[in-house]
C-alpha cells in the first residue's frame, strides 16, 4: 500500500513541479526576449544602426554534466552555452535606415562556443556561419567572436565577400 502510494506521487507530484519550474523559466525568459541585440551593419555602400532580436531553436551543449541533458529549445542556460555548445539561431532586424530597400532584415546561423578560460565563465570563443537576408538579398557571413561575463556578454563580427560588408553586434544573453 505504500510502495503503491508513493508511486501515485511521484506520477502526480513530479511532473507538476517540472511543469510549474519551466513555466517559471518562461515567465523570467520572455521579457528577456524583448530586450535587443545592438547591430552595425557596414559595406560599401553604408552603415546603419539596427536592432536584433534573436533566439535559439536548438542548442546541443558538450561541455555540461553528463547527468543533465545536452539538448536545449528556446530557453537556454548561460551555463550550457559557455562551457562548450554548438546552436542554431534565428534573429529578426530593424535598421535605423533603409539597406538598399527596406528598413528589415533576418538571418539564421549555426554558431559553436569553445571555452577559453575557467571552462568558459570567463572567456569563451565563438566561430559559426551564418546566412544574412536583407532587401530581397541573402549573402553567407563567416563569424567569429568573443563571450564574457558567465556567457551573456558576446561581441560578434560577421564578415561576407563580394561585396565585402561586416556586421557587428554587441549581444547581452541571459538565456
Amino acid at each position: 500500500m505504500k510502495r503503491s502510494l508513493l508511486i501515485i506521487v511521484l506520477v502526480c507530484v513530479v511532473p507538476r513541479a517540472n511543469a510549474q519550474e519551466n513555466a517559471d523559466k518562461f515567465l523570467v525568459w520572455l521579457p528577456l526576449q524583448l530586450l535587443p541585440t545592438l547591430t552595425l551593419y557596414n559595406d560599401a555602400r553604408t552603415s546603419n544602426f539596427g536592432f536584433e532580436w534573436e533566439v535559439t531553436p536548438l542548442l546541443y551543449s558538450f561541455g555540461m554534466n553528463r547527468y543533465v541533458s545536452p539538448w536545449y529549445s528556446f530557453i537556454v542556460e548561460p551555463t550550457a552555452r559557455f562551457t562548450g555548445s554548438v546552436e542554431l539561431s534565428v534573429a529578426g532586424q530593424i535598421y535605423t535606415s533603409k539597406l538598399g530597400s527596406s528598413y528589415f532584415g533576418s538571418y539564421a546561423r549555426i554558431m559553436g562556443f569553445i571555452p577559453l578560460s575557467e571552462r568558459g565563465e570567463h572567456l569563451t570563443l565563438n566561430l559559426g556561419v551564418g546566412a544574412h537576408r536583407v532587401a530581397g538579398t541573402t549573402r553567407v557571413f563567416k563569424i567569429a567572436g568573443i563571450s564574457t561575463l558567465f556567457g551573456m556578454l558576446h561581441l560578434n563580427l560577421k564578415h561576407a565577400d563580394n561585396p565585402t560588408a561586416w556586421i557587428g553586434s554587441l549581444e547581452f544573453r541571459v538565456f
